[in-house]
Order: structure tokens, then C-alpha cells, then sequence
């Protein structure tokens, strides 16, 4: 772990590099993104052991970006909260 910033919740805490696709089955790549520990467990717990052995690489891709764009859907609706 170091210090940075979470990828998914912009936090500045220590963070924990995750692998968006799986290093057992891809091997080391370069998609990695910085999580906190929060985000981390979430993101793991969310997609299930079952899926985190699925070798398709789109489908982990689509996943995470799914997931990410999530926080984005959550601050624009924030927004238009507070202005009305």
C-alpha cells in the first residue's frame, strides 16, 4: 500500500493496486488502477469469485467501467439535488 488517490471515490488515502483483468488468468498487463480498501473489497465482492475467473477480457473491462461510471451517475444526481 502507499498513498494516492482512489481511482473509483477520488479519496486521498492509502491505496492498493488492482489488477482489471486478473493476473491468474491474463498474467501481469498493464490495466491497473489504484483502489482504496474500501473500493477494493467492494469492487471484488460486487463482481463475485465466480466472474473474477471468467478469462474474458471485455467482460472485465465492461464491469469496471460500469462500476466506475456508477460514482458519476451518484454526483450528478447530487447536483441536481441541490439546485432544485
Amino acid at each position: 500500500m502507499r498513498k494516492g488517490k482512489c481511482d473509483k471515490c477520488g479519496k486521498i488515502t492509502y491505496v492498493e493496486e488492482h489488477h482489471v483483468l486478473p493476473k491468474a488468468t491474463f498474467g501481469e498487463n498493464d490495466q491497473k488502477v489504484d483502489l482504496c480498501p474500501n473500493c477494493h473489497t467492494e469492487y471484488h465482492q460486487e463482481l463475485g469469485t465466480k466472474n473474477l475467473k471468467n478469462p474474458d477480457m471485455v467482460f472485465h473491462l465492461l464491469f469496471y467501467e460500469r462500476w466506475k461510471h456508477g460514482l458519476l451517475i451518484l454526483f450528478i444526481l447530487a447536483l441536481a439535488w441541490a439546485f432544485l
